[in-house]
C-alpha cells in the first residue's frame, strides 16, 4: 500500500551513543492533516511506547498529544473523520455570508459532553512531565504556551485551535485574545529546547524538505476579501518567521540536541480543512506505517536512553 519510502530524518548517526537528558515531542498543526499525527500516535500506544518528559504542540498537534497523554488509542482519529467533516463544523455557505468557517464552539461543546476525554486521567498520567499548548496572542502574535496544569485543558486547546479570519472571535482568557497556536510557533522546536530538552521526536505534517507550505494561505486569503488584507499580511509575516525559525533550528541544531523527525515522504492527501474521510484515512494508515517503522529503528534505544 506504501510504495514511497517514509521519511524518518533524524540528526543521531546510526549506531551513535547519546547523553542522557530530556526527550520531548513535538507535534506540528495543520488542521485535518494532523490525522497523520493520530496515526503515529496511535502507533506508539499501541506498543506503550512514551519515553517522553516535554509534550508541545500547536493547533491539531497539541490535540493530537491531549489524546496521547490520555493514552486514548484511537480517540483523535474518531475526532478528525467523524466531526471535522461533519456541516455542523465545517461550513463555507456561512462563511461566504459573513459568519465563520469552522464552528469551534460547537466542536469544543462535542469534546466536553459527547466524545469526553479522561483529562484527570492525562493529568495523572503526566505527573511530573510537562504539556504545553501554543497559541498566539492576537495583539502581538507572539507565542503563549497554555499548561493544563493551570488553565482549563479544553480552554488551552480551544485558543491553540482557533485559526485566524475562519473562527473570527478568537478565544478570550484573562484579558488577551488568543489565535491558532500555527500562526506565531507551527513547530515549537526552539521552545522544547529552551524547556530543556536535548532529544527532540518532532512528527510533522508535511514532508520534511517542504520547508513551508503557503497553500492554505492563498487560500485564505481568496476567502477573507481585501477589506482583510492587512490583518492577513500580518498573519503571513508572523508565520514565516516562525517556519523558517523552526526549519532552521531543526537544520542546524544546537550541538547538544539530537532531532527525530517524523514526516510523511510526500504531500498528505488531506487537506487543512474540507477533506473527505477516504482521504483522511489514507494519511492516518500512513501515519501508523510511519510510527511503526520508527519504533523498530529507534524505539527500544530511546526507552533505554530514557530509563538512565
Amino acid at each position: 500500500m506504501f510504495r514511497q519510502q517514509m521519511e524518518l530524518t533524524h540528526q543521531v548517526p546510526a549506531g551513535g551513543t547519546m547523553q542522557a537528558g530530556k526527550i520531548a515531542l513535538v507535534c506540528e498543526g495543520g488542521g485535518q492533516r494532523g490525522i497523520f499525527t493520530a496515526g503515529v500516535l496511535d502507533a506508539f500506544m499501541a506498543e506503550s511506547f512514551d519515553p517522553f518528559r516535554l509534550f508541545i504542540g500547536s493547533s491539531a498537534g497539541a490535540q493530537n498529544l491531549s489524546s496521547f497523554v490520555c493514552h486514548s488509542r484511537g480517540y483523535a482519529r474518531e475526532v478528525i473523520t467523524g466531526y471535522t467533516t461533519r456541516s455542523d463544523f465545517f461550513r463555507p455557505l456561512r462563511f461566504a455570508r459573513g459568519g465563520d468557517l469552522v464552528d469551534l464552539d460547537w466542536y469544543f461543546e462535542v469534546l466536553r459532553y459527547e466524545l469526553p476525554l479522561d483529562i484527570h486521567g492525562g493529568r495523572r498520567r503526566l505527573g511530573e512531565r510537562e504539556l504545553l499548548f501554543c497559541s498566539t496572542r492576537a495583539r502581538d502574535h507572539r507565542a503563549h504556551y497554555f499548561h493544563p496544569g493551570s488553565a482549563d485543558w479544553l480552554l488551552g486547546l480551544k485558543a491553540s485551535s482557533a485559526i485566524p479570519l475562519f473562527y473570527r472571535k478568537g478565544v478570550e482568557w484573562q484579558g488577551e485574545r488568543y489565535l491558532d497556536g500555527g500562526v506565531a510557533d507551527a513547530i515549537p522546536v526552539r521552545e522544547a529546547w529552551l524547556r530543556g530538552a536535548s532529544v527532540l521526536v518532532v512528527i510533522r505534517t508535511q514532508p520534511a524538505a517542504q520547508h513551508m507550505n503557503l497553500s492554505w494561505l492563498r487560500r485564505l486569503e481568496a476567502l477573507a476579501g481585501k477589506e482583510r488584507i492587512g490583518e492577513l499580511l500580518a498573519i503571513v509575516r508572523a508565520h514565516q518567521r516562525c517556519c523558517y525559525d523552526a526549519c532552521r533550528f531543526m537544520a542546524q541544531p544546537p550541538a547538544s540536541v539530537k532531532i527525530f523527525e517524523i514526516a510523511p515522504p510526500a504531500p498528505l492527501h488531506s487537506w487543512v480543512l474540507g477533506s473527505g474521510r477516504v482521504q483522511l484515512d489514507q494519511d492516518y494508515q500512513l501515519g501508523v506505517h510511519c510510527g511503526q517503522a520508527f519504533l523498530l529503528e529507534h524505539g527500544e534505544r530511546l526507552t533505554q536512553w530514557a530509563s538512565c
